[in-house]
């Protein structure tokens, strides 16, 4: 009888105890919310629709208004994350998918499977990845309000990695299907997704306001970057639109921003000094991808875009755009090392190999007549800038005369999509892509930016045709080494260096996770 009171009593100990801990838990959790997360970014965008524009920009802040059915984790592992749960049938034909019930949305209704398939709907039409999967799509199909089925007219292999890309223009994130129904294909102004934070207010060129849903219904899953559970901390988040790097800096420094995206590296070690600043260093990151208009003269000829490649030199490219070799490296392979996609070999022969006088003998080859080149790139944006002054210089050094036109964001973008009026252009490319097929978004036959319809483009299609069907992994990646060699044979576009931008952000910012799409759910300020 002793025994048995001694056991209850070392039971009810235990229960008290576990009450009290989780409390404590608890209490400590309360106090994390709250603050304004003011963040310093460099451009401002067009408008925020990310169906509607390859601008990265948008994507990285409206992730925090929308989510997709899958996410990726730290590891590049897909994740469900408004899916509960999915199974690929008939070898690759039919994706089922089975969504997480009682998830709210930001206009009080819950999400359920119209929501889905009319925003999976629009992707389809307007979305550059919706683009690529729509030939080979046959319908999507509700079973019920939690249950639905996507069918192809035959197998997809990359289909859900391109749900999840977290490259812009790609990803499928759920709208409510009452906002996709008033806007069509037109560009969404009014937001409604499930994400911790709702849209507030944007005023173009000066920010964007967001502010934490109290209703929202996180993933289950352990959080891990993109994937898994998101906490709202902070009471707003406030994307401020800042072009002079400096003014940024200051920010930061007194403490009017808690976060600053690209700020100069040459400042590096005067942060480090700062206890109340710390750095942040992204890698794997960017590319700086060279592009060259494929529809006009003279890159309508290969052999003038190989010359391009022998006529820059890569390593006086990475002092003149990055600064510090800390922050670049030379890589020629579209995906980083680490990742299963990394060819080792990519561009063997031609990258990195600095040779003028091949240069002009290609160029000569190509029938080049002398006509100026245009360079139209970013002057808001240090690799953009610095990299078109530097490739103007090096060019001219070899008799090409250039045109060096340099604008704000939302121009540079505008000009891009013309067919004519430009050669070539810098742009700063995500370098982690967990899926080769996401590159097809961009690379083949008029894909994106390029104006690219020739012998070599339908080749290129070809190899992507492949890359498609393919499940087996092994098969897989010796296609993707059979791209990387016609990348470099065609050199439709190519990678002068990757690169890692230094952020930083105030010490009092706890809990935040570096990578190459900032996000702010789970930090807060102490």
């Amino acid at each position: 009888m002793l025994n048995k009171k001694k056991s209850i009593y070392v039971g009810l100990l235990v229960i008290i105890f576990l009450v009290a801990f989780s409390t404590a838990l608890f209490a400590q959790d309360q106090e994390h919310y709250g603050g304004t997360m003011n963040a310093a970014f460099q451009m401002s965008v067009a408008h925020l629709d990310s169906d509607n524009s390859t601008d990265s920009m948008i994507t990285t802040m409206m992730n925090h208004v929308y989510e997709g059915l899958f996410e990726f984790d730290e590891n590049l592992k897909l994740q469900p994350h408004l899916a509960e749960s999915y199974q690929v049938l008939k070898n690759g034909l039919e994706y089922k998918v089975k969504l997480r019930k009682n998830v709210m949305m930001h206009n009080g209704q819950t999400m359920n499977a119209d929501d889905v398939i009319a925003s999976f709907q629009r992707w389809l039409k307007i979305n550059n990845a919706g683009q690529l999967v729509e030939p080979y799509f046959d319908k999507v199909e509700k079973i019920d309000n939690y249950n639905l089925v996507f069918k192809f007219k035959e197998p997809y292999a990359p289909f859900l990695n391109l749900l999840a890309s977290p490259v812009s223009n790609q990803k499928f994130v759920v709208r409510s299907k009452e906002i996709v129904d008033k806007f069509g294909t037109d560009v969404i102004t009014e937001h409604v997704g499930t994400g911790p934070y709702k849209f507030a207010e944007w005023i173009p060129d000066q920010k964007l306001v967001l502010t934490r849903f109290d209703d929202y219904t996180p993933s289950p899953l352990e959080a891990s970057f993109f994937a898994g559970k998101r906490t709202a901390y902070y009471d707003k988040i406030v994307f401020n639109f800042i072009p002079d790097a400096q003014v940024r800096v200051s920010g930061v420094q007194t403490g009017q921003f808690q976060f600053a995206e690209e700020v100069p590296r040459d400042q590096y070690q005067l942060f480090e000094a700062n206890p109340d600043i710390k750095n942040i260093i992204i890698y794997p990151d960017r590319m700086a991808m060279f592009i060259t208009n494929n529809g006009i003269p003279p890159f309508n000829n290969k052999y003038a875009r190989q010359a391009i490649v022998y006529a820059l030199d890569f390593e006086e490219l990475g002092y003149a755009m990055i600064g510090d070799s800390k922050f670049w490296r030379l890589e020629s392979a579209l995906h980083e090392k680490g990742n299963p996609w990394h060819v080792e070999n990519a561009g063997q022969g031609i990258y990195g190999v600095y040779d003028p006088e091949k240069a002009k003998e290609l160029l000569k080859k190509a029938n080049y007549d002398g006509t100026p080149l245009v360079i139209l790139s970013g002057q808001d944006n240090e690799m953009e800038r610095q990299g078109a002054i530097a490739i103007k210089d090096q060019l001219e050094k070899i008799g090409i005369k250039v045109d060096l036109q340099l604008f704000d964001r939302p121009t540079v973008v505008e000009k891009r999509s013309q067919k004519t009026g430009w050669n070539i252009h810098l742009s700063p490319f995500i370098k982690v892509v967990p899926d080769p097929q996401i590159h097809q978004g961009w690379t083949g036959t008029n894909k994106w930016i390029s104006n690219w319809d020739s012998k070599e483009s339908h080749q290129m299609d070809q190899i992507f045709a492949e890359l498609l069907q393919e499940v087996n992994y092994q098969k897989r990646y010796q296609i993707m080494e059979k791209l990387e060699t016609e990348m470099w044979d065609s050199v439709p576009y190519f990678n002068i260096l990757d690169y890692s931008r230094l952020h930083i952000i105030r010490s009092e910012v706890k809990n935040f996770k570096a990578g190459w799409q900032p996000f702010f759910w789970n930090s807060y300020l102490e």
